[in-house]
């Protein structure tokens, strides 16, 4: 066959070893039960009326759900049928013949066939059973850096701050490799890498509804990256190419999302449980939803038809958790006995505000505004009355835009006090200058933040993280600050806290965005956000519109509290009070 390509001659298909008819399915990563019944008869109802002779048409409408799940901007997500057939896409658009792709070994057995479609050339880099992060600085000239968290077939998992001198060392590249990080597996781990998706340009986040949403069936992942480089994906996937009903699946999944996340939970115990109970076993610590047993096991567990796969030339066996009759019975099989489950403590998030909660910074920024002011329109009559005025209003949560606003209502009003017009517009803002706001913040920051370098040594901590780590909760930051500005903050703190900051458009308060990303990537069920603003309440607000699955809960602090909390908000005077009360 002369027309076809005589690269691909060679390539073998991709094929499941041969297996026996019956048994538990314990060999292909599956979710070991189907849909809960309410939920599979609510998708069966909307395919009874899903017109089988039209195209599907909610491909857009559910990747904007999906981002907006994700606290992702508009644009940032790509939905596909199969993770796998959206990294075949990423290497369509990027490989050239000869380029080198760096995959994990061992890793997932689709990556070198993708990788060979494509002409590009397979970089192996031996993991073992772990993922160490120091051989794969060697691949930073590989066009491609396609890692996977948790690993298949080892379990391996690394959390995000591990991962943080490696993806700097990628993006300071001068041609930066594109970093394709594999979450196939990643609500079954502690924490998902989320966060990194907005900080470095050049990765992007494969995920699949196969495991966690029990939906293999339906063939369908998505891609999470830079929206200008999803964009420029989306035109290479072939138009329809996921099918209706599958869409309808994922929207209905996603409705379903509590059910789907208890048997998450459920799972992970249990593999941790039967993970602790093989004796005479060596089991890799594995964050996924299967476990990495050698000697190899395959044989027995075959006898008493427990399916799991082998793994050839490594003497081991990847097993499937399943369900807890199996899990039980692989057990009993290996010479163990697996502990009952017992009663499980919710994944609470702690997410702080910075400044007001954690740090006195009143002084600080109203100073510096202030200075800003006086040089920006010196005829301006300003005080702090006036500053605190403009946080009432809501949205001037950052402070060059609070400046920025300051400027656009002297252009219209000119040089009078603003505090009747702040007094009058609290809580509604003024949209009618937002474009001229827009406009006049880039002019503003600068001149904020060159007075700022100097007030900054007015700032004071409000809290140790001691006191903090006490809560026994998952900590987290959600700040107004930009990048810069929360260098600044750790400084005055003395120490640091995983944190997102107004670094995007789609990031600022109250925009729930960031509320969002954090409350996914801690795998939080109940997220409690103390801050001592409108923004702040107001993003609580809209993050729990979005994903009312979780338990959400805001604490107002501050001089203003009494203004903008709500019934059944907490309120108290600072964050120490609040920590004496949590349970």
């Amino acid at each position: 066959m002369s027309f076809l390509r005589p690269d691909l001659a060679s390539l073998p298909p991709y094929t499941r070893p041969p297996e026996a008819e019956g048994g538990v399915r314990l060999h292909l990563n599956e979710a070991p039960e189907d849909w809960p019944a309410d939920a599979k008869a609510a998708l069966l109802a909307r395919l009874a009326d899903l017109p089988f002779n039209q195209y599907p048409e909610r491909q857009a409408e559910l990747s904007d759900r999906l981002a907006r799940r994700l606290g992702a901007p508009e644009g940032s997500v790509l939905l596909g049928p199969s993770s796998g057939s959206l990294l075949d896409l990423i290497a369509l658009a990027s490989l050239r013949a000869g380029d080198a792709v760096a995959i994990p070994d061992p890793g997932f057995s689709l990556y070198p066939i993708l990788i060979k479609r494509h002409q590009g050339r397979v970089h192996r880099v031996p993991v073992g059973t772990g993922f160490p992060m120091a051989p794969w600085f060697d691949t930073l000239h590989c066009r491609q850096i396609w890692l996977t968290l948790p690993n298949n077939p080892t379990g391996a998992w690394l959390p995000p701050e591990d991962l943080l001198p490696f993806m700097d060392a990628s993006a300071a590249q001068t041609e930066p490799p594109l970093v394709v990080l594999d979450e196939a597996y990643a609500e079954f781990a502690p924490r998902t890498h989320r966060l990194l998706v907005d900080r470095y340009p050049n990765l992007l986040l494969l995920r699949t509804c196969s495991k966690a949403l029990a939906s293999a069936a339906w063939r369908l992942g998505y891609l999470l990256g830079d929206p200008a480089l999803v964009a420029r994906l989306a035109t290479l996937q072939l138009p329809y190419s996921v099918p209706a009903p599958s869409l309808e699946a994922l929207d209905v999944a996603l409705d379903f999302a509590p059910a789907f996340d208890r048997r998450i939970r459920d799972l992970s115990d249990r593999r941790d449980r039967l993970a602790a109970q093989l004796p005479g076993r060596n089991v890799a610590p594995s964050q996924a939803n299967f476990l990495h047993i050698s000697p190899n096991p395959s044989a027995a567990l075959a006898a008493a038809e427990l399916k799991v796969r082998q793994l050839p030339g490594t003497g081991a066996a990847r097993v499937g958790v399943g369900t807890e009759p199996a899990a039980q019975a692989v057990a009993q099989v290996l010479g163990g006995a697996l502990p009952l489950p017992t009663p499980r403590a919710p994944r609470r998030l702690l997410v702080l505000d910075i400044d007001g909660v954690m740090i006195d910074a009143d002084r600080s920024f109203a100073e510096a505004v202030a200075r800003s002011l006086a040089k920006l329109r010196p005829a301006l009559p300003w005080s702090d009355e006036t500053f605190r005025a403009f946080k009432r209003v809501g949205g001037f949560n950052n402070d060059f835009r609070l400046t920025a606003g300051a400027l656009a209502l002297c252009e219209v009003h000119g040089d009078r006090d603003l505090l009747p017009l702040l007094i009058s517009a609290e809580g509604r803002g003024f949209p009618e200058l937002e474009p001229r706001m827009a406009a006049l913040e880039p002019e503003a920051q600068r001149a904020v933040q060159a007075e700022y370098v100097d007030t900054v040594k007015l700032e004071r901590p409000l809290i140790s993280l001691p006191e903090l780590e006490a809560t026994g909760r998952d900590l987290a930051i959600l700040t107004g600050r930009p990048p810069e500005e929360l260098d600044l903050a750790w400084q005055v703190l003395g120490f640091r806290l995983t944190a997102v900051c107004d670094s995007a458009p789609h990031l600022r308060k109250p925009e729930p965005a960031g509320l969002l990303q954090l409350a996914e990537a801690f795998r939080a069920e109940e997220v409690l956000f103390v801050g001592d603003t409108r923004d702040d309440a107001k993003a609580l607000s809209a993050a729990r519109e979005i994903r009312p699955d979780l338990r959400w809960s805001f604490a107002a602090l501050g001089p203003d509290r009494e203004r903008f909390a709500e019934p059944g908000d907490l309120v108290f005077s600072t964050l120490r009070d609040l920590l004496k009360e949590l349970p």
